[in-house]
């Protein structure tokens, strides 16, 4: 190149972002474009792989979906009908305190075992127990679970909880026979029910899955599954390019022009259910102030994000939920973008000279969150406010040592949700968790009193109601949600779903 070439553009600079990833994918090997996927094998290339081999020890999407190749709930969510079906259970009844299950006769675990309700309570007791669970707060009000036979299994709880399939959701059910037999090092052979076992894994490597001919829904289509960790969203891209891989998530938006005309890869969009948000830890100062939340929420502006960063894939929040969520208000709106109130309340609050902040985000787990972050920055820096932006790898970030330890005073997130009991649950009730340690006693009682109601239509109304609350009292500044976007080789059938899960048993080769 000679002394008069021009700068390199930013479409420039990703492509060579891409191919170096590539090549630290793919060591020496020739790069070709080619079709991958056959019956016999698959390769999903994803942002986000496992951090361990504990079942219990995520709450992220993407990772439950990772899961569902090898184990499987009692129930999930039907997205269509915004209602769930079940999985492992054939049916259920809510009776006040209690919830009876019927389980699914014929189902197997991968050694040949059957499934029964003794795994149910096992499962459910580990993930209780279990010192890394990270899903026990999903079951603190459960108080006794029986099993009168192989195929019921009746759960009671402290008082009558009208949620609790959505506490089921991406509960997974694990062996009892073979904790018994392996102790402690159960989880270095996960054994479940699904559509796939597992064969081999290694940390920030490959996990290899072979299908499950047993399984006891239509064995998959396509026999191996090899899930890559690929951090960079420019490495999964050229991956899918050179046909190293067949499905790719996370795609950035401004690569959508190179899958339009592409005869071997396409584009395909899904709107998610992930509502990003930033939220505020409210045992941290400044944020233990309600005047520097509500602050916060006059001073940023989503729209400008969704434009510019996500070329319009996105839909602004006009409250704490996105509009596909169970419990959303068409009635709220969201805080108007209005720096110059925002710098008044401030200055009311005690910080007429601005004051500094940290916000933490983590650039492998949300898509484009460094220039999310960096434009929320420079909106904070109109109304007085300098806030550092401080990267770190997800599961530091969503670790005890951050979010779920209550170390971070002030983040960007994304949660999904299809009813709103559980984000509010879990980030705004008192005592649940330790992630904004919000407390409220008015909006602690609608809770109480939507998690007992039968009728949903009065649930969906109380739920309403506290979604008020929440945007008076301002622990989080909500943004968005976005269209899911992955990347898919032609001959790979399938289509994106709304709640981030991968999922190999809905594919086919054509």
């Amino acid at each position: 190149m000679n002394s008069q070439s021009k700068e390199p553009t930013r479409r420039d600079f990703l492509k060579h972002g891409a191919l170096g990833g590539l090549a630290a994918l793919i060591g020496d090997s020739l790069l070709k474009v080619s079709f991958a996927a056959t019956k016999e094998r698959i390769t999903l290339l994803s942002s986000v792989g496992l951090d361990t081999l504990h079942p219990y020890a995520y709450t992220s999407g993407p990772q439950y979906g990772i899961w569902l190749h090898m184990i499987e709930p009692l129930v999930e969510v039907d997205y269509a009908k915004k209602q769930y079906r079940g999985v492992l259970a054939e049916s259920w009844e809510f009776q006040g305190t209690r919830w009876v299950f019927r389980l699914r006769k014929g189902v197997r675990f991968h050694d040949g075992t059957p499934f029964t309700a003794q795994d149910v309570i096992h499962s459910i007791n580990r993930i209780k127990n279990d010192k890394q669970s990270l899903q026990k707060e999903n079951f603190r009000d459960l108080t006794e679970m029986q099993a009168p036979d192989d195929h019921t299994v009746v759960f009671t709880t402290e008082i009558p909880n009208a949620v609790f399939l959505d506490r089921l959701d991406n509960r997974f059910m694990i062996s009892k026979a073979a904790a018994d037999k392996h102790g402690d090092q159960a989880d270095q052979y996960p054994l479940g029910t699904g559509p796939y076992k597992f064969v081999s894994w290694q940390r920030d490597g490959n996990l290899v899955m072979t299908r499950n001919d047993q399984y006891w829904r239509a064995p998959a289509a396509i026999k191996e599954v090899v899930l890559k960790r690929v951090k960079e969203d420019a490495g999964r891209v050229a991956g899918l390019l050179a046909g190293q891989g067949d499905v790719i998530n996370n795609v950035p938006v401004e690569e959508l022009s190179r899958f339009a005309n592409n005869p071997k890869v396409r584009a395909e969009k899904a709107e998610g259910v992930r509502m990003y948000f930033l939220a505020m830890n409210v045992t941290h100062k400044p944020f233990d102030n309600k005047q520097v939340r509500q602050a916060f929420n006059y001073a940023i502006d989503p729209t400008v994000i969704i434009k510019h960063i996500y070329e319009g894939n996105g839909y602004v929040m006009n409250g704490p939920l996105g509009s596909n969520v169970i419990g959303f208000d068409p009635k709220m709106k969201r805080y108007p973008y209005d720096p110059k109130k925002a710098k008044e309340i401030l200055a009311g609050a005690g910080f007429a000279n601005g004051l500094d902040v940290k916000l933490y985000f983590s650039p492998d787990r949300y898509p484009k969150a460094r220039e999310v972050c960096q434009v929320i920055a420079d909106q904070l820096a109109k109304i007085g406010v300098k806030a550092e932006l401080v990267s770190q790898e997800f599961v530091i970030f969503w670790g005890r040592e951050g979010v779920n330890g209550g170390k971070l005073p002030f983040y960007y997130v994304g949660r999904p949700a299809i009813d709103a009991d559980t984000v509010y649950d879990q980030y705004y009730r008192s005592g649940v968790s330790k992630r904004v340690e919000y407390k409220n006693p008015e909006f602690d009682k609608l809770i109480d009193e939507e998690q007992k109601t039968g009728d949903q239509k009065k649930r969906v109304e109380l739920l309403q109601q506290a979604g008020r609350i929440l945007m008076d009292d301002a622990p989080l500044v909500p943004l968005y949600t976005l269209a899911e976007i992955y990347g898919v080789a032609r001959n790979v059938v399938w289509k994106a779903r709304p709640d981030e899960r991968v999922l190999s048993v809905e594919m086919k080769i054509k």
